[in-house]
């Protein structure tokens, strides 16, 4: 028995033409989720920047409206006069607050009668005011 070996005849390879595909297809994909990560990061860090400022805001707020609240105070349990209430840079915790008060006039214009108290709360760089009126 013999054999014949046969040479089997390739058929031209598609791989042979394309060797390197799969490598430049695996440096786009990699570029690609790249850029998506890198962006959400950028958004990511630009909300957690803006969170702590509202944070900030609320807080600046709170001693705006601590501001007010001592003014209230000390007209109706001390019985100061509406002038004498100004108090610059007062801190409360790390914030601070300033209060100033005005009497009916052009600082406090009609309909208010008998006072006007304006209150300005700064924290780290943020500034909120309130106005009360009587």
């Amino acid at each position: 028995m013999f054999f014949i070996l046969q040479e089997t005849r390739k058929f031209p390879d598609k791989l042979d033409q394309e060797k390197g595909v799969s490598l430049y297809l695996s440096i786009v994909i990699m570029a690609i989720l790249l850029a998506i990560a890198l962006g959400v990061s950028t958004i990511m860090v630009s909300q957690l920047r803006m969170i702590a400022e509202m944070g900030n805001s609320v807080k600046a707020f709170y001693a705006a409206d601590t501001g007010i609240e001592r003014a209230l105070y000390d007209l109706y349990k001390k019985g100061r006069a509406i002038q004498d209430i100004n108090y610059s840079n007062v801190p409360i915790g790390e914030a601070f607050y300033s209060v100033r008060g005005f009497a009916p006039g052009a600082e406090c214009p009609p309909p208010y009668s008998f006072f006007c108290i304006r209150s300005k709360g700064t924290y780290k760089g943020t500034t909120r005011s309130i106005e009360a009126a009587h």
